[in-house]
């Protein structure tokens, strides 16, 4: 039988225990909040004006070929210039034609579109659905992509078909067990368009991870409309000045 003494000392123990539980829930939490905390400040952008000479540069060069500087660029600028010179110049030999590219920039624009919309991010999907636009897609035809209703559509071509369903099954990791997929794509793609189209699948996956980590704020749908000042044929010239430009310069350590 359990004394009275025995139980005091259980009920002590037992307060104990909660007493530690909760230190170490408040612990926790408080952790959490910094963690937080920390990615909101990367959220917290200077005004263009306090940025280099070398970074307001990328800025411009944002501008002139993505027709806006997004967020997530404005993070990258301010935490990690360097990276964020050489991260632009892909992102625009991806979203634009001119650039020694092999494959329709269309298709590269689908591939990025589905992307997005698989992984969720809904920052990437309102970015990439007004960029399709901007390539000459309509509403209906990139709501047919969101709800999988593309491929017994008479609205997409067999290529854009196969691109949309290529970038589906690159997001998921399902490519590479997907064999009639691949010989589709062998089928009515050279090896360098499905390269390409594979790299812009590849990049958006990136491009949403890094959105949803950052928490990037979604612009207005006015700000995303810029992007179509900025579609279509890019001189090869235009970019390669651009990226001359930064090889005597110096960013500066934030």
């Amino acid at each position: 039988m359990i004394s009275l003494r025995n139980i005091f000392f259980l009920i002590q123990i037992s307060l104990i225990s909660s007493c530690s539980l909760q230190f170490k829930y408040r612990e926790h939490t408080d952790h959490f909040e910094q963690e937080i905390q920390k990615l909101e400040e990367l959220k917290d952008h200077l005004e263009k004006e306090d940025y280099s000479t070398s970074e307001i540069e990328i800025f411009d060069a944002a501008e002139q070929f993505l027709g806006r500087t997004s967020n997530l660029m404005k993070i990258l600028i301010t935490h990690t210039p360097e990276i964020a010179r050489w991260w632009l110049g892909f992102l625009v030999s991806i979203r634009q034609d001119g650039l020694g590219s092999n494959s329709d920039v269309k298709l590269r624009g689908l591939a990025c579109v589905k992307t997005s919309m698989t992984n969720e991010c809904n920052y990437c999907t309102s970015h990439t659905s007004i960029y399709a636009q901007g390539l000459g897609y309509s509403e209906q035809q990139i709501a047919l992509i969101e709800d999988n209703e593309y491929k017994d559509s008479d609205k997409f071509t067999t290529k854009e078909k196969l691109a949309i369903e290529w970038a589906e099954a690159v997001t998921l990791n399902k490519a590479l067990n997907d064999g009639p997929l691949w010989d589709s794509l062998r089928d009515n793609f050279s090896d360098a368009e499905i390269v390409e189209i594979t790299l812009a699948s590849s990049m958006f996956n990136m491009i949403n991870r890094l959105n949803d980590t950052f928490r990037s704020e979604l612009e207005t749908t006015d700000f995303n409309k810029k992007q179509w000042d900025a579609t279509g044929i890019l001189p090869l010239d235009a970019q390669e000045a651009f990226a001359s430009r930064f090889s005597e310069q110096k960013f500066v350590k934030r």
